[in-house]
């Protein structure tokens, strides 16, 4: 029992102590926290001339701290009031014996303040989590007083409370995705995200689905201006640091701006964001794929539809030297750029080229006009060179090159060029192009169009004449070609009937020659008869002859009967 009471006693006066301490140091804490704000950003304010408005920081510092120190000796002006006021309760004894309830005051301004900051910082992001978190940890502070003052806090509330953030901190190495588990920056940043989050003062969290790209909304909200980080509080302030995190695919990378300024490129995989920085745009690393149906016009002033398609991605190709140079010289930006700075993976990429083809995305936008991200960027280039490179040709050289050979097609003489336009400018700017080309066209316009069934006068006339001259150029071949046709069957039956002739009279001479006392009539009944039988053959293999072939073949067969009759006739 002596040792309980001892113990008591030693718990007791160091309660005692707790309390004189608690009152002190909350007072050389006010007072030396407008001096601390002031040396701590005076370095900062100079280099960013920024003094005035430091100083201006320092006396508002002041100001809250004077009433902080008369709220916090409220109780002490009690006892001075009451003791000049003579009232018997108000002596060094019996502020002494009120010390606990002295200290109760004290802690319920802190938990006054506490729970202005939870509220102010936590409830816009927060739900119920803010209110949660602040309800534990002051229900354990409560308990902990209850029980035994400061003893209590010392030897139960701050032990339950050490516990319960150390388990939070083993839970957020679970929940939160990770890049790379063994960075110990990356595992500080990861709790520091769970327990801002846990409190509702968390940053923005953002999440890319596999297909997302451009701009990415948040699924958790948060505050990227960190309200209060400016007012740095010692020994704390890494605790109060509440980064954002951004988990994006190993296709995609995310580009970072803070304020008006451009951060950074990070990597695929988890990344986290600073005091008012943000995603500007996510980049797809893979094959970009475009097509578009636009309006052209010819050399020769005929208006029609075009489609044109486009495949590019980001540059993903060290440069040689020689390009290198060239590139260089169009655009500066590039300068260091050569290599790829990032291999990991299926997706290597360069960060400052991704940069500079960030700078390819239009800034302004209105609901008139859009913002045009790099995509765009690349179809509006394609498109403006596709049309520059067929108002340089006549329409008839959309089927036919002006320089035609042998299996020449006239698309891939315009691809080639079109390529040719588009390449380096848009390397230039940070993107590999594949392929550009006019893969088809069409005279009436498009379904989407506004009167899809109605095209310009002008145009269907020029289309119309376009017609009748290839019309006109086609009536003029079938015509030669006819000509030419008959001239070589007129020429191939006098051939025929040369060669037959003479044929019947070499036969002749054979027959005779092989026996002379053949009779010749005999001969020629037989060279009739296999005749006959030819054109009897002909006629019956031929099923789809037409009719004046059937009627000339049936008046030579009606020939030969009546020569058989005439010369050979029957006994």
């Amino acid at each position: 029992m002596d040792v309980i009471v001892f113990l008591d006693n030693m718990f007791d006066l160091a309660n005692h102590a707790l309390d004189v301490g608690f009152l002190w140091a909350g007072l050389i804490l006010l007072l030396a926290y407008p001096l601390y704000l002031l040396f701590s950003g005076l370095e900062k304010a100079i280099r960013e001339n920024k003094s005035r408005d430091l100083l201006s920081d320092t006396l508002k510092a002041y100001f809250m701290v004077f009433g902080g120190i008369f709220a916090w000796f409220v109780p002490e002006l009690f006892f001075f009031v009451s003791g000049m006021l003579g009232l018997p309760f108000a002596t060094i004894d019996g502020w002494s014996k009120s010390l606990r309830w002295i200290s109760f005051w004290r802690l319920f301004l802190t938990f006054d303040l506490f729970l202005y900051f939870a509220h102010r910082l936590g409830s816009e992001h927060g739900e119920d989590r803010w209110k949660k978190s602040t309800f534990l940890f002051w229900l354990s502070i409560g308990i902990g007083w209850l029980i035994h003052s400061w003893m209590g806090i010392l030897f139960l509330s701050i032990p339950f409370l050490v516990a319960y953030y150390a388990i939070l901190q083993d839970i957020a190495l679970v929940v939160v995705p990770v890049s790379n588990p063994e960075d110990k920056i990356e595992k500080r940043k990861r709790k520091h995200v769970f327990l801002s989050y846990t409190w509702g003062t968390q940053s923005p969290m953002f999440i890319a689905d596999d297909n997302t790209w451009k701009k990415i909304e948040p699924r958790i909200s948060g505050d990227i201006t960190w309200e209060f980080s400016e007012f740095p509080i010692p020994f704390f302030g890494k605790l109060m640091e509440r980064p954002g995190l951004i988990w994006t695919r190993s296709h995609q990378v995310a580009t970072i701006t803070g304020g008006t300024q451009f951060k950074r490129v990070e990597n695929p995989g988890v990344c986290f964001t600073g005091r008012l920085e943000r995603p500007e745009q996510i980049f797809d690393l893979r094959n970009q794929l475009r097509t578009d149906l636009i309006e052209v016009v010819s050399k020769d002033g005929v208006h029609f539809w075009a489609r044109y398609f486009t495949a590019f991605r980001i540059d993903n190709e060290d440069w040689s030297r020689d390009l290198y140079l060239d590139l260089l010289k169009q655009n500066n930006k590039l300068s260091g750029a050569r290599r790829l700075t990032y291999r990991t993976g299926s997706f290597p990429f360069s960060h400052q080229r991704v940069q500079v083809t960030l700078g390819t995305t239009s800034t302004r936008a209105t609901e008139e006009s859009p913002l045009v991200y790099w995509d765009q960027w690349v179809m509006n280039l394609v498109e403006e060179q596709t049309r520059k490179v067929i108002s340089q040709k006549k329409l008839d050289e959309m089927w036919r090159p002006a320089n035609d050979h042998k299996f020449a097609n006239a698309l891939d003489e315009i691809s080639k060029t079109l390529k040719a336009d588009c390449e380096l400018p848009l390397r230039a700017s940070g993107i590999l192009l594949f392929a550009a080309r006019v893969v088809n066209f069409q005279f009436s316009a498009p379904s989407n169009s506004e009167k899809p069934e109605d095209v310009d006068p002008i145009t269907r006339q020029q289309v119309e004449s376009w017609v009748a001259e290839w019309e006109r150029q086609r009536t003029e071949k079938l015509t030669k070609a006819r000509t030419k046709a008959l001239s070589l069957e007129q020429e191939a039956r006098v051939f025929a009937e040369s060669l037959l002739l003479n044929t019947v009279v070499d036969s002749l001479k054979k027959a005779q020659e092989l026996d002379q006392n053949l009779p010749r009539h005999v001969i020629a009944l037989r060279f009739l008869s296999a005749f006959q039988n030819y054109a009897n053959a002909q006629t019956a293999e031929d099923d789809i002859a037409n009719e004046a072939y059937k009627k000339a073949m049936a008046e030579l067969r009606k020939e030969f009967k009546d020569w058989q009759e005439t010369f050979f006739p029957k006994e």
